[in-house]
């Protein structure tokens, strides 16, 4: 059996790598690598976080959409409730609307949950998932 020793990458199909780098780095506090009009990436310390261009000619207008096959949501694991709250205010400084602190009753974690630049839904969760 193979056995999985963590994640790699993520990668994200995006209308504007530079713009998404630009939004996540400033969630994130780390610069994005160089790229080019195509792809960038931002290391999370164990992941690599990605941000591509759609391979082929792109969909006009297209925006993100978890009802269609493929990624549903994007999450990412903080150490404390001071974190989501520390996320909360540079997120209302990046006019980013988000409903504050949730509480996920099936997960027993509160969570901060928002929209990027092309729609993705994005989660930041106190806690790591151990099961």
């Amino acid at each position: 059996m193979l056995k999985i020793r963590g994640l790699h990458h993520i990668v994200l199909t995006v209308s504007d790598p530079a713009r998404s780098a630009a939004f996540y780095e400033r969630i994130m506090g780390v610069k994005a690598f160089p790229g080019d009009d195509q792809v960038r990436c931002i290391s999370c310390r164990d992941f690599l976080l990605c941000f591509q261009r759609p391979p082929h000619k792109p969909i006009p207008g297209d925006r993100f959409d978890e009802n269609r096959l493929g990624l549903d949501h994007v999450g990412f694991a903080v150490d404390s409730r001071a974190d989501l709250e520390d996320l909360l205010v540079l997120l209302a400084e990046m006019e980013v609307e988000t409903a504050g602190i949730e509480f996920d009753p099936g997960g027993e974690e509160e969570y901060v949950c928002f929209r990027d630049p092309d729609n993705i839904q994005v989660e930041f969760y106190v806690g790591d998932y151990v099961d």
